[in-house]
């Protein structure tokens, strides 16, 4: 596990100066949510990460076990900020930890005008960011979330989200497109394993 002092700057090993910021706050939770812009560096995809989940212990862990979300999307999408603070802070108000594997059915949907409706989480699939220990003993783990239509999500609750992202694979859609169509609403047929 990498050692470093804090998130934020964790974060700017990799990807740089973040573009923009934005903070969140419910109740006595602020969760602060960045943005790089599509480059080299974050593969050709904007990135939105949270900085601040990890601030917070996780029901059902040790206090140093901590978390931090992330969500590529091109062309970019600045609403998804919101939904990627509150998925931040839903071990809080839940009372339950999420992990890879786990879906996320958002309250009020991700984007206006657009029926996403939750997140799937994966672990980052080029393995970055890795987990990260930090200076004051923290181990914060990076979620990658996908965003995702309430079939999507129905489905990977019934199947799995090993099965539904495999079945995204198979049929070509761009889960980083957040203006993409439903896997199920393309013309090709998702198998059911």
């Amino acid at each position: 596990m990498i050692s470093r002092v804090d998130v934020r700057s964790y974060y700017a090993e990799d990807w740089g100066t973040p573009d923009r910021e934005a903070f969140f706050q419910k109740g006595k939770y602020i969760i602060g949510v960045l943005k790089w812009q599509a480059s080299d560096c974050t593969q050709g995809v904007n990135v939105y990460a949270t900085v601040g989940a990890s601030d917070y212990s996780l029901p059902g862990f040790g206090m140093e076990h901590r978390q931090e979300f992330f969500v590529g999307l091109a062309p970019e999408c600045d609403e998804i900020a919101s939904p990627l603070a509150r998925l931040g802070i839903y071990a809080q108000l839940a009372g339950r930890s999420l992990a890879a594997g786990h879906a996320y059915s958002a309250p009020q949907g991700l984007i206006e005008g657009s029926d996403l409706s939750g997140f799937i989480l994966l672990a980052p699939l080029d393995g970055m960011p890795a987990p990260v220990e930090l200076a004051d003993g923290r181990h914060v783990d990076f979620l990658m979330a996908i965003p995702v239509f309430k079939e999507e999500l129905e489905f990977a609750s019934k199947h799995g989200v090993d099965c539904l992202m495999g079945a995204m694979e198979s049929s070509q859609v761009p889960f980083w497109n957040p203006t993409r169509r439903s896997l199920f609403d393309s013309k090709q047929e998702v198998n059911n394993p």
